[in-house]
């Protein structure tokens, strides 16, 4: 049985008080998991990959880091990770527009590099190790994205939603500025199986209204994305899926793909 026991004026509203503080606190807790990030922050968050082939030559993709707990992993296409080896480079965006780079061997502080391929998609990972260096510990724990935010389910944006993604032209490292470029898109597709551009083995993919650009492969893409105006999107940012190339026919028609971001949790089972 319950039983109530009538209290003084006081006590109740110190009672009142704290019932406040406590939901209040549990308030914000929840609002603090809510993360929308700004366009310039997605800028901030996306990193060049660079492997030097020749002088004149280069390969080059774009990732993200993710942290998993107190764990950080370096995500990009597998087409972009089988090109980056312990020769390869790291480049950050540092306030101003000034390029980071550091070799990809000393993050992960191993000698030989060993990404882990998806066995479907065209998604690679790479643990990389805390660092020293406290300008990099910057960038591991402000410029991560959190496991939490990326869409583990197989629904797709709805096509009005805003979509959001950020990659490099092919540069070399002479660099006195370094700057991503933008695309702002919209869904073309729901889900399809098709043909990968680079194995030519089947897998779920969709599509974008507008193309990708070489070395822009392995981005993030994300909705829920704040920007200034009216926008379409959830109420936190989400990575729905990363970047896996341009899609073209014989008609001129071009297209983005992207491999939906469910995939990544293969990867964390």
């Amino acid at each position: 049985m319950i039983t109530f026991n009538i209290q003084s004026t006081d006590t109740m509203k110190k009672d009142i008080f704290f019932a406040f503080l406590i939901l209040f606190t549990v308030f914000t807790s929840a609002q603090d998991k809510i993360e929308k990030w700004k366009v310039e922050e997605l800028a901030d968050i996306s990193i060049l990959l660079y492997r030097q082939i020749t002088p004149k030559t280069a390969k080059t993709g774009t990732g993200t880091i993710v942290n998993h707990g107190n764990r950080y992993f370096l995500l990009t296409a597998s087409h972009v990770a089988k090109n980056m080896d312990s020769l390869s480079h790291l480049v950050f965006r540092l306030k101003g527009d000034k390029p980071y780079s550091k070799k990809i061997s000393i993050l992960t502080k191993e000698k030989n590099v060993s990404w882990i391929h998806h066995k479907i998609a065209d998604i690679a990972i790479i643990e990389l190790k805390i660092p020293d260096d406290p300008i990099l510990l910057n960038q591991y724990y402000v410029n991560s994205f959190p496991i939490s935010q990326i869409n583990p389910n197989r629904e797709t944006p709805t096509r009005s939603m805003n979509i959001i993604y950020y990659g490099y032209p092919v540069l070399d490292l002479k660099l006195n500025h370094f700057s991503a470029l933008s695309f702002d898109s919209h869904l073309s597709s729901g889900l399809i199986t098709s043909k990968r551009g680079d194995t030519k083995t089947n897998c779920d993919l969709f599509f974008l209204e507008s193309p990708s650009i070489q070395g822009c492969s392995g981005s993030g893409v994300y909705v829920g994305v704040e920007k200034i105006g009216v926008s379409v999107g959830p109420a936190q940012t989400i990575l729905v899926g990363v970047m896996h190339g341009t899609f073209s026919d014989n008609t001129g028609g071009k297209l983005a793909i992207v491999t939906p971001s469910f995939y990544i949790f293969d990867f964390f089972k």
